[in-house]
């Protein structure tokens, strides 16, 4: 998941194309520049993770560890995302304070993009700079969003439909990672359409849209709880420390509507890790969370 502006965290899916993505952080101004992902926020040099990896068969999660020494984490890590969340009121003492403001969408579709990053398949929005969160004493600010179909993080033992990962950087280069779950409806989300309408048309494009702004706050579940957890990035080289915030309600898309996302760039979910001795606590979100 656990990728270069800013804008802020949770409720990141709005108004027009806002969320498609990848873990990645720089303005998807150029091809090069969009395939940049939360790896690189994470400060890993790329000489240091040059080797190809993906969702399936050789080069699957199963074998990431094995593929270069700057993987070894993927492997040898004990506190790795994603995670199956068991359902619990367990409140946490941490509260997250959002901000989410207007962005122009920057919007790319990457797939092991040279030797510049190595992400998957994935679609991801860069985002404007001026969305930010606080978790605790510490400001986060919003780089970028991307999807994995199915989900990566389960709930009770079960993958939902699609996931969306809001990525957001501090001063100092920690990471903190919003997670959105989508399930299936019946009535199409309008929002979604839009975006649906303006994406990539092959592997490798990116779209810098100025016409249409997207308010980040739109998509946000109306629920102002979330499953916090310390984990990792969910790809290569699965640096850990990163905050995870899994948000305990759910966003609506119809079948039409995910399989336009899938069909691009699924599967491209890692399995869920072992949680070993860490704990997950419903932490609360205060903010401009409802519309």
């Amino acid at each position: 998941m656990p990728h270069k502006k800013s804008t802020s965290p949770i409720l990141a899916m709005g108004i027009a194309l806002a969320f498609l993505g990848s873990c990645n952080s720089k303005p998807a101004e150029t091809t090069a520049d969009a395939v940049t992902t939360v790896d690189t926020i994470a400060s890993t040099p790329v000489s240091a993770r040059p080797a190809h990896w993906g969702y399936e068969g050789e080069d699957g999660p199963a074998a990431w560890a094995t593929l270069s020494p700057a993987y070894a984490l993927c492997g040898e890590g004990k506190g790795q995302s994603p995670i199956n969340i068991v359902k619990t009121d367990a409140k946490g003492g941490a509260n997250w304070n959002l901000d989410y403001k207007t962005t122009s969408l920057r919007i790319a579709h990457n797939e092991h993009m040279d030797d510049i990053i190595d992400n998957g398949h994935t679609i991801q929005v860069t985002v404007d700079e001026g969305s930010t969160f606080l978790f605790g004493d510490k400001a986060y600010d919003l780089k970028q969003f991307h999807f994995h179909t199915p989900s990566e993080h389960t709930v009770d033992g079960k993958n939902m439909p699609m996931e969306m990962h809001l990525v957001h950087q501090s001063g100092d280069g920690s990471l903190a990672v919003v997670s959105v779950l989508f399930n299936e409806g019946k009535v199409a989300n309008e929002n979604f359409s839009k975006i649906i309408a303006n994406l990539p048309n092959a592997k490798g494009e990116s779209k810098h849209i100025t016409d249409a702004n997207l308010e980040l706050k739109v998509h946000l579940p109306k629920d102002n709880y979330g499953y916090h957890y310390v984990g990792s990035l969910t790809t290569p080289p699965c640096s850990e420390g990163v905050q995870w915030l899994v948000l305990r309600d759910m966003v609506s898309l119809t079948a039409d509507q995910i399989a336009a996302f899938s069909s691009r760039i699924g599967p491209n979910n890692r399995p869920t890790q072992a949680l070993n001795e860490r704990t997950v606590e419903v932490d609360d979100l205060v903010g401009q969370i409802n519309q």
